[in-house]
């Protein structure tokens, strides 16, 4: 990922140095994108916003459609001038209406980084941003920046952080960058959860030693994706989405991309298509085992 080096360039010298920032960053998401995980590292990805930042606080707000709001808070000590247990219950209960940031995300379905003090007032008025400045306060927590990864109609992922004092448009627009590089992140989850979510598509990539990487390219490709596209929505190259691949046709006995779809869908791998017929279709012969180490 190419953009990786604007780290470097968008870096505040209040932070700390460019080069341990960027190192930093890069031997996360390097980290975490080479384990494949169906669930993203909300732990890891806090902890490291809030030393970026230098931030009191960082949460995770995670509504999946039709389900209620879940929030974690990190550092899982910190407890906000004695009132944390009262945060957790105010994200849920009152936020929807006297969060500032939730008020312009909700308003606007719009999925791009913001803090507090850049909300159009037509969204947080002067008595919403009043009122918020005065209970942030008290938190320690009243300058918040909002970094959504998904917001729809009625599911939502984001994480926020908070400190005391406004972010530095040198700040911001770090932010911007690192916004980019967890959408990528929270993609690559997405595809793969999809894979770990369907017991019959685990047991049949188990049957031919497909690794969840291999399965989830395999998915897009039968999606219709091209390999740069789901290369962009694993977060990785063009070229490592044609190795994994070709490493799944092989492992299916099969030498092009129909046929590998074909024999996936007929084992469980992957759901069939709208209008797919293959349930009337001559099965194909199933690959042999593959040996150890292929």
């Amino acid at each position: 990922m190419a953009f990786l080096v604007e780290i470097a360039g968008a870096c505040d010298h209040r932070l700390m140095g460019e080069s341990r920032i960027t190192t930093q960053w890069l031997d996360l998401m390097a980290d975490l994108l080479e384990t494949p995980t169906a669930e993203l590292p909300v732990g890891r990805i806090s902890e490291q916003l809030r030393i970026t930042f230098e931030v009191r606080g960082v949460a995770y707000h995670h509504r999946t459609s039709g389900g209620p709001l879940t929030q974690g808070m990190y550092p899982v000590e910190e407890q906000f001038a004695g009132h944390r247990r009262y945060i957790d219950r105010w994200s849920i209960d009152d936020a929807v209406v006297a969060h500032p940031l939730l008020r312009f995300y909700l308003a606007t379905r719009q999925s791009r980084p913001l803090q507090v003090l850049d909300v159009p007032e037509r969204f947080a008025d002067r008595h919403v941003m009043g009122a918020w400045r005065d209970l942030g306060s008290s938190w320690g927590v009243a300058s918040q920046a909002a970094i959504p990864l998904h917001f729809g109609r009625d599911s939502h992922r984001a994480f926020v952080i908070g400190r005391a004092d406004p972010f530095t448009p040198d700040e911001l627009a770090l932010l911007r960058t690192l916004h980019r590089l967890l959408c990528v992140l929270d993609r690559h989850v997405s595809v793969l959860r999809a894979v770990e979510s369907d017991p019959r598509a685990r047991g049949g990539a188990r049957d031919v030693r497909l690794s969840p990487r291999e399965t989830a390219a395999l998915r897009l490709a039968a999606d219709g994706m091209t390999a740069a596209a789901a290369g962009r929505r694993l977060g990785i190259a063009e070229s490592t989405v044609h190795k994994h691949l070709e490493r799944a046709y092989r492992k299916l006995g099969a030498r092009d991309r129909v046929t590998a779809v074909l024999r996936a869908q007929e084992m469980g791998l992957l759901p069939p298509q709208p209008g797919d017929v293959s349930s009337t279709r001559r099965p194909l012969p199933r690959p042999a085992s593959p040996q150890p180490g292929s």
